[in-house]
């Protein structure tokens, strides 16, 4: 089986919750890429289109300034994903980058319609 092959079955099929998408069976523990009210929030920001994932597997801000509650909560969420994307890079034995952008493809693919999305061109789209 290829490592590429590997590395999707582990991002898609797991226990970890990471933006709604399930990682690795194989985290020992269940670790969420956000508490339920840095989700709220960023939810909320995605609706105004203030906020929006991006290709890279993080969320990013649409325009250059919103609420330090939001800027806060992107940041839990950003550094969570992180922290998840590197266990699960160790893991599987592949660069930290290789799984944030396995993630980031997916969580771009089901943004909901209306939301914003940055793919690999670096601008900014509404679903």
């Amino acid at each position: 089986m290829k490592l590429t092959f590997k590395i999707i079955i582990a991002v898609f099929a797991g226990v970890v919750i990471l933006g709604g998408i399930a990682l690795s069976p194989a985290l020992s523990a269940p670790a969420f890429a956000q508490t339920s009210s840095a989700k709220s929030i960023v939810d909320n920001a995605k609706s105004q289109r203030l906020v929006g994932e991006r290709i890279d597997g993080y969320l990013g801000l649409v325009t250059g300034f919103v609420s330090p509650d939001i800027q806060s909560a992107v940041n839990e969420i950003n550094i969570r994903r992180k922290s998840a994307y590197t266990k699960l890079a160790r893991d599987q034995g592949v660069e930290i980058g290789v799984i944030a952008r396995l993630t980031g493809e997916k969580l771009v693919a089901k943004a909901l319609s209306g939301h914003k999305t940055m793919g690999a061109d670096g601008v900014w789209q509404t679903r």
